[in-house]
């Protein structure tokens, strides 16, 4: 039999990093490549922790053991669980870093909403929209009191993270004065 990665474990991860890539990133635009950005971030910190956990217990190897009688924090970690922590916490700790200074580049662009849909997290229903101008694509996630429909131009304002990404902060309807 061969021992390896439990296809299981793979079918959660994918479904948490794409579901906290949605949470984080929604108005981020080009959100996806910052989630991929958060991911190698979190897996290299996943490796360098157990590298070090690992050059440790070998440092202090002795040959006569009793694994059973070590304390819970003297034990090996869970791999699996190093590696979700890491990747959750890179993600998180990326988009924190891209959205936490004011840089003060603000715009304001006019979209029109091309598309209205939902993402199911867990228990919660999180609506979005997807708006276009022709040249690029964005989603936002509105307001509790925000009612957009389709076909509808929207004043959008768009400001630069710290690492580039820039993120939509606000978007209403547009007032056209005939």
């Amino acid at each position: 039999m061969i021992k390896g990665f439990p296809v299981g474990l793979l079918v959660i991860a994918v479904g948490m990093i794409s579901q906290m890539g949605f949470l984080l990133n929604a108005d981020v635009i080009e959100g996806q490549y910052l989630t991929l950005i958060g991911i190698v971030f979190g897996l290299s910190a996943g490796l360098l922790f157990i590298v070090y956990r690992r050059w440790r217990l070998f440092r202090k190897i002795h040959v006569f053991h009793n694994s059973n009688k070590l304390p819970w924090y003297k034990k090996p970690p869970n791999h699996y669980m190093v590696f979700a922590l890491c990747i959750l916490g890179g993600m998180v700790s990326v988009t924190l870093i891209n959205n936490m200074s004011d840089t003060g580049d603000q715009r304001v662009e006019i979209y029109n909403v091309t598309g209205i849909g939902e993402q199911r997290v867990r228990y919660e229903v999180f609506k979005y929209l997807r708006l276009s101008n022709g040249l690029k694509t964005i989603t936002y996630r509105p307001g509790d009191n925000q009612n957009f429909t389709l076909g509808e131009e929207v004043e959008v304002t768009i400001e630069k993270g710290l690492l580039g990404f820039s993120q939509v902060l606000d978007a209403k309807p547009t007032r056209r004065q005939w």
